[in-house]
């Protein structure tokens, strides 16, 4: 309780005296400090106790172990000659059966004890590990709530403690779990040994069996091979295969198993709490997996399955490379679009629309890969790869044919190839949670690296010498037919390797997941730091959903205005360049290659930050630096522009919107209402489509500013960004207060 009051006393207005705050925050410190080392000693009187009747049992199973084989050494059921020996077997001895079966007996009697009490020590570990998972999920708790009360943020100071190797801290603890290892450990040998002990037993029981009442006519049988035989029969089944096949046939019920359930519960609770001690993954949100929190049973069900085949980790490696090559698909014409539209008859202001023609089918397909693969993703993605490999002949055969239409249909075309939701969705169905932020990582890597690669192979094709007379294999065609040739590849690999997933059985994982909570509902009856953490002042639900759709709005109004921002950029850079500085379009592509790889340093640069600053916190920053970039990037005196101007604010630019992207889509999917990661049209979507709704409006922006003139093009477009920028900033200041994470925490406790 005291606790309590101290975080409901803090409520000082902003003026309030500094010493009086600095005196309630060593308060505070003192309290939470005493209750986590009340929690932390709490812990290690525990984990000594189970570590003393672990050893207690560890000396009873040594001596039951000792006592079983010297049973089974003792017992002479069939004694087999070596091929070296006597032709014929002379003799077979059995000892007397009522006593052989009493000692059975008496051992399975001890072997069932001794394992129920290892079960026992299993359950209480289980406890255990879930009672320091109940209080890491209560400082975080209890911080959170303080830093609400207060400006000075106190949550990074007190956690960053325990990441200090020259500090000592209670917090180690809880955090670092290496005498929790030792115990599992402990157990999974104890359970190895006894599940050993029982198939010799097993073994022993059936030989018994089999040499009762055709004990004579074996007998005959036997004596009549000659040595050589009977030994090769004899080895033909090696020990543990003859071990299972006793398990197997004897009638009564297994006492131990190969792999014990227990210590599969114990596993996924060791999970969960590894997970409560994590920062959230920046890279992973950028890739819009926006988890349904009935995942959270998946967990059991993801357990118990092994890693990934080999046919699954190809079938993950060409869900990668769809999205890889339909990015550079989409980058690999902005060098040389304006000059393929020249060479038509059109306008080179047409560039911008020719690029925007594939966003725009891609908010068509995005509805159909949602739906499709929510029943199939060969099917879809090789629909797609066949729609990109169409849209490339298309626009390949443009100049052929002298006509901007099959140029714009072949672009289309190539929007259909836009598979990325069920990109995202293959991931989070094939992945186990505790796979998916790597996966998610390599899969935004992946369009990252494709959309590098797309312009620098333009750029390398550029450099070629072509024949002036040539309709078919030009500068302007080249990008259709390599990335025509890269598709043809991928489809016949694609269909050739592609495997199927299985569906996840949600249902049956439920059910698991109901016995595992079952096994530990006696487990909160010991005083807790968290019921400390379960009294706060909680805002009406209605008040609470406003504030949460606010932050939703506002988070994907950010998502759009950086997406448009980026566009603009990226698709304006080859007409800009050449009129400003007589760039071709290599030197473009060139630019726009190492654009693409400044996203790798920028994602490492976030993920690191994110350590140590809140989401909203970095939203704001990184919206400050893109206003900078669109103010600096504009030409106030044109016959002066510069390249150094435009490289150094274009990758001003081009780092914030990328580094912005990580924190943003962090702070939505904690805010996101929970029933919209479900479904068809499900946040992932949404998200998508706000993304690629945006490029679709950057791309007809650079168009129409190209029409007025290429002259004041830049201006143009990059005088309506600083104002979206500016309004965005603007928006991030007024709500600034309401950009922070739903606390999942305090709606359990209501």
């Amino acid at each position: 309780n005291s606790l309590k009051l101290l975080i409901e006393s803090k409520n000082q207005p902003a003026g309030a005296d500094t010493d009086d705050a600095s005196s309630q925050h060593e308060k505070f410190r003192y309290a939470l400090d005493r209750e986590i080392e009340k929690a932390v000693l709490f812990v290690l009187q525990e984990q000594g106790t189970i570590a003393a009747e672990l050893e207690r049992l560890a000396e009873r199973r040594a001596l039951f172990i000792q006592t079983s084989s010297h049973l089974a050494s003792n017992e002479r059921i069939l004694s087999v000659p070596s091929p070296s020996s006597s032709s014929r077997v002379k003799a077979v001895t059995t000892p007397p059966r009522s006593s052989t079966n009493n000692k059975s007996i008496t051992s399975l009697d001890e072997l069932r004890q001794i394992h129920e009490e290892y079960v026992t020590i299993a359950h209480n570990v289980m406890h255990f590990v879930k009672f320091i998972d109940l209080n890491v999920t209560a400082v975080r708790k209890i911080l959170k709530k303080y830093d609400k009360k207060t400006k000075t943020k106190l949550s990074h100071n007190y956690l960053s403690a325990y990441a200090n190797e020259y500090v000592d801290s209670h917090l180690d603890q809880l955090y670092h779990d290496g005498g929790l290892s030792s115990l599992v450990v402990s157990l999974k040998r104890a359970f190895d040994e006894l599940h050993h002990v029982e198939m010799k037993l097993a073994l022993k029981e059936t030989q018994k069996q089999q040499s009762g009442g055709s004990y004579q006519n074996n007998h005959r049988r036997m004596i009549s091979l000659p040595a050589k035989s009977f030994a090769r029969v004899d080895m033909m089944e090696s020990v543990p295969e003859r071990l299972a096949s006793a398990a197997n046939t004897t009638n009564r019920e297994q006492i131990t198993h190969d792999t014990e359930p227990i210590l599969q519960m114990i596993r996924i609770s060791r999970e969960r709490l590894k997970q409560n001690t994590k920062y959230v993954d920046v890279i992973a949100a950028q890739a819009l997996m926006f988890e349904d929190p009935d995942e959270e049973d998946d967990s059991i069900t993801d357990a118990m399955n092994g890693g990934q085949s080999r046919a699954q980790r190809i079938s993950s490696f060409l869900n990668l490379s769809s999205t890889f090559l339909y990015m550079a698909n989409y980058y690999i014409v902005a060098p040389t679009c304006g000059d393929y539209a020249a060479r038509v008859g059109s306008s080179e202001s047409l560039a911008g629309i020719v690029i925007g023609m594939t966003p725009n089918a891609a908010l068509i397909a995005t509805v159909l890969y949602s739906w499709w693969s929510n029943y199939s993703y060969k099917s879809a993605l090789i629909f797609a790869a066949t729609c990109s490999v169409l849209g490339n002949i298309t626009y390949a055969l443009a100049l052929y044919y002298n006509s901007i239409s099959l140029i714009m249909i072949g672009r289309f075309l190539n929007g259909f190839g836009s598979a990325r939701s069920i990109n995202r969705r293959f991931i989070a169905d094939v992945f186990t949670r505790k796979e998916r932020t790597a996966a998610s990582a390599a899969f935004v890597s992946a369009a990252a690296l494709g959309m590098s690669a797309g312009p620098a192979l333009a750029s390398l094709l550029s450099m070629m010498t072509f024949s002036p007379e040539s309709t078919l294999w030009t500068k302007e065609t080249a990008p259709g037919w390599i990335m025509l040739f890269l598709w043809v590849v991928f489809l016949i690999v694609f269909s050739l390797f592609f495997e199927e997933p299985d569906r996840k059985h949600h249902l049956s994982s439920r059910r698991a997941n109901a016995t595992l909570e079952l096994t530990s509902k006696n487990e909160e009856n010991t005083h807790l730091l968290a019921d400390e953490a379960q009294s706060s002042d909680h805002a009406p639900e209605k008040k609470a959903e406003k504030v949460q759709t606010v932050v939703v709005m506002m988070t994907m109004w950010i998502y759009f205005v950086l997406k448009l921002v980026l566009e603009s950029l990226l698709s304006s850079c080859p007409t800009v360049t050449r009129y400003f500085f007589g760039w071709n379009a290599s030197q473009s592509g060139a630019f726009l290659a190492l654009l693409g790889l400044l996203m790798f340093p920028a994602n490492m640069v976030v993920a690191r930050l994110s350590h140590y600053y809140e989401d909203k916190e970095l939203i704001r920053s990184f919206m400050v630096a893109i206003l900078c970039g669109c103010f600096g990037i504009i030409a106030y005196v044109p016959s002066h522009y510069s390249v150094v101007q435009y490289a150094v604010f274009g990758i001003c630019i081009f780092i914030s919107t990328n580094a912005l992207e990580g924190p943003n889509m962090s702070l939505l999917s904690k805010t996101i209402p929970k029933s919209w990661a479900r479904g068809t049209f499900n946040s992932g979507f949404i998200a998508t489509e706000f993304g690629t709704f945006a490029r679709v409006i950057g791309d007809v922006m650079i168009s129409l500013a190209a029409i007025k003139g290429v002259d004041g093009m830049l201006n143009a477009i990059f005088s309506q960004m600083f104002c979206l920028a500016l309004i965005s900033v603007f928006l991030v200041y007024i709500h600034y207060d309401r950009l922070v994470e739903d606390d999942e925490d305090d709606e359990k406790s209501n």
